[in-house]
């Protein structure tokens, strides 16, 4: 079903089955595609991927004390991404099946920890393993399987775990003309049903005013994350915001 304009919720246990379907399509010759998709296009993959390391990674300002917290991080791509030294990364996701992957792809890492949980427990997953206080935060592709009021509590929730002096990274597929909701659409491209929430641009910056610039975040840079040749999506862009609290 495609829904135009409207809010409406998706139900995550939909969500849930999904991921944990996409888990078993890993493959080591095209591992980003698990959570990229574009399955039968390796190319294109690899090629969003490096642009998206090539724009984002430099705004991270990442220094040995960086610890870097990335939600929804599914196998670790941006574990991967990140080469240079820090202190620490943490991923965590929903799907223990993506998790496991990521463990088992950063076995000989030991600043590299992965949780399993969901956006809205953040910190009780974080506080049952002790961590605490980042500075460095990512959302990449991750608000769009969430509904409103859980966008809400999860950067609340965020914000609670971070240091005084952070930067928040978020890229998402946002509707270019209006809000586009998914509710378990059947997709060809991926062979099963699929649902997401692709909100505009404006709807974002609704959300982010009351849960992060009213705790002193400011956004320090927002754009379009790719040039056409690598969208082939009518409806919706890729769009990124970097927010910053000094």
């Amino acid at each position: 079903m495609r829904i135009k304009g409207e809010k409406q919720s998706i139900n995550y246990e939909d969500t849930g089955l999904f991921f944990k379907h996409r888990a078993k399509r890993y493959s080591e010759d095209n591992p980003y595609s698990v959570t990229m998709y574009q399955d039968d296009h390796p190319e294109l993959v690899k090629r969003r991927n490096e642009k998206e390391v090539e724009v984002l990674l430099p705004k991270l300002e990442l220094r040995p004390d960086s610890k870097v917290l990335d939600i929804a991080c599914g196998i670790g791509r941006w574990a991967d991404a990140i080469e240079c030294n820090i202190k620490e990364y943490c991923g965590v996701d929903f799907c223990e099946d993506l998790i496991d992957l990521a463990r088992k792809r950063n076995m000989d890492m030991d600043n590299r920890f992965f949780l399993v949980g969901r956006s809205t427990e953040i910190e009780d997953v974080l506080r049952r393993e002790r961590k605490e206080n980042y500075n460095r935060v990512l959302f990449i592709g991750a608000l769009m399987y969430l509904n409103d009021e859980d966008i809400m509590e999860t950067l609340s929730q965020t914000v609670r775990v971070c240091e005084q002096s952070t930067i928040i990274c978020i890229r998402e597929p946002i509707g270019i003309e209006e809000r586009l909701t998914l509710k378990k659409q059947f997709s060809d491209e991926l062979g099963e049903e699929y649902s997401a929430i692709y909100r505009t641009r404006d709807e974002l910056v609704e959300i982010f005013e009351t849960a992060l610039i009213n705790k002193g975040f400011v956004i320090d840079e927002e754009n379009y994350l790719f040039e056409d040749g690598l969208n082939n999506r009518k409806e919706t862009r890729q769009y990124y915001f970097v927010l910053k609290r000094q």
